[in-house]
């Protein structure tokens, strides 16, 4: 039996864009940098196998909302190689909380959120930042971070805008 591999094809499938624009990054709002210039803290999302969830998932806290992102980490340049992939929020209801929210991603189906924990998920770490404020106020936070920072694995970017697709013929 033989096996044919395409050595073109499995780089592409590992394969992500980032979209770094400065000129954004100067542009922050100032409530939201004050917010989150402190009181991160961050878990190893998955288990070493990458199998299951981290047992860390418990330290989130499960009484109140907050902003959270996925950081990729490899061990390759120890505390310098990071890329932020995903940027979410949780509000704070009688039945959800940051914990609960985070906890949903192990079993996502939206295809990069999909792809980002089965390609990377043994090197992802979740870095939250619990919040007591309103839902409006992390709903700011959120899309302020989205809005600056463009990270490849969400979909939803504000001010972010992609040309419509063209019929040739």
């Amino acid at each position: 039996m033989s096996l044919t591999v395409d050595i073109f094809e499995e780089p592409m499938v590992y394969q992500l864009t980032f979209d770094l624009d400065i000129r954004k990054w100067a542009t922050m709002d100032a409530e939201v940098k004050k917010a989150v210039s402190s009181g991160w803290e961050s878990i190893k999302y998955l288990n070493d196998a990458g199998t299951a969830l981290s047992d860390d998932i418990r330290k989130l806290p499960d009484d109140c909302g907050g902003i959270y992102l996925f950081l990729l980490k490899p061990d390759l340049l120890p505390q310098t190689h990071r890329y932020i992939m995903y940027i979410g929020r949780a509000h704070r209801a009688t039945s959800f909380s940051l914990r609960k929210r985070c906890r949903t991603y192990i079993s996502d189906d939206r295809p990069k959120v999909h792809r980002m924990i089965k390609r990377w998920g043994k090197d992802l770490y979740l870095y939250y930042l619990p919040i007591k404020g309103t839902d409006d106020f992390i709903d700011k936070i959120e899309r302020e971070l989205n809005r600056v920072i463009i990270p490849p694995c969400n979909t939803q970017i504000p001010d972010y805008y992609v040309l419509p697709g063209t019929n040739m013929f």
